[in-house]
């Protein structure tokens, strides 16, 4: 009986887990257009708090490397503060399409593990 207890609560922390980062993600998208519309210092905040939580999302995944994406991710957030209008709309898509994909690429051996 231990044992199943056990278990149990080791598949509620995964599952805990997987979805606190689905609602990461949520919200750094949310985040990131809303960056898209910010200037000046408001928007230099907001990005220094996104690439903040990229970063701590992929610390929490020490298993895969992932540094690349985060540095690339990182660095267009940055240039996502000094671009505006259709350029800045642009940029969005694509960090958020990155940020999709970086999630993708933790989740894979996540689910792996789980089986």
């Amino acid at each position: 009986m231990v044992t199943t207890k056990e278990s149990e609560t080791k598949e509620t922390e995964s599952g805990k887990k997987g979805f606190n980062i689905q609602e990461k993600i949520g919200k750094l998208g949310n985040d990131i257009d809303s960056l898209a519309k910010k200037t000046g210092d408001e928007a230099s905040k907001l990005a220094k708090n996104i690439n903040g939580e990229i970063k701590s999302l992929a610390g929490e995944i020490k298993s895969i490397d992932v540094k690349d994406e985060v540095k690339s991710i990182t660095g267009r957030v940055e240039k996502l503060v000094d671009a505006t209008g259709d350029s800045a709309k642009k940029l969005a898509s694509e960090i958020k399409t990155d940020v999709k994909k970086l999630v993708d690429k933790i989740e894979a051996p996540i689910s792996k593990k789980k089986q």
